[in-house]
């Protein structure tokens, strides 16, 4: 299976989850070597001190990264594995919303996004005319759906017979 062409989206997600990744990896560092910055304390998290999060965000941080990387390459299954850690990271962060209530729901938005981008941002393959790029051929796709004469619709008076009277006090 040929991977599709690069387009915005692609680009779009790869920066989210590079970007997410680094995040974590940094939050993670914080957790690991100053947890007194986290409104929580370490007894209050949800099911690990402060200092077993920070290696695992550190870690899941760095697999967030490669994950960016790899959906870089337009392959099919890059895009699996990047919807598929981006939801678990959702997960992740909704457990860390103790220590870190607004940042854990950003993240969350991001992952949200990151998990659209994947599904339904990319467009399917078009045939391309010849002597047409793959680009072109998206663009003259979309051109054409967005141009094509919408199908007349029926209100309701007409469907049941009855001429609405434009007029005043007739």
């Amino acid at each position: 299976m040929r991977p599709q062409a690069a387009n915005g989206w692609q680009y779009f997600v790869a920066t989210l989850l590079i970007v997410i990744g680094a995040i974590n990896v940094f939050q993670g560092m914080v957790a690991l070597f100053s947890p007194d910055f986290y409104i929580a304390t370490g007894s209050d998290m949800l099911f690990l001190e402060y200092g077993s999060w920070g290696v695992l965000l550190g870690l899941w941080g760095a697999v967030l990264v490669v994950a960016g990387l790899a959906v870089l390459s337009g392959s099919t299954w890059a895009r699996v594995f990047g919807i598929v850690l981006a939801s678990l990271n959702a997960l992740a962060q909704l457990a860390f919303v103790v220590a870190m209530p607004l940042w854990s729901m950003v993240a969350i938005a991001v992952d949200i996004l990151v998990i659209y981008g994947l599904t339904a941002g990319w467009p399917t393959r078009v045939s391309e005319a010849p002597g047409q790029t793959e680009h072109e051929a998206v663009y003259r796709s979309g051109y054409r759906a967005s141009h094509e004469t919408p199908r007349p619709t029926r209100s309701p008076e007409e469907s049941t017979g009855r001429q609405q009277t434009t007029g005043h006090g007739s």
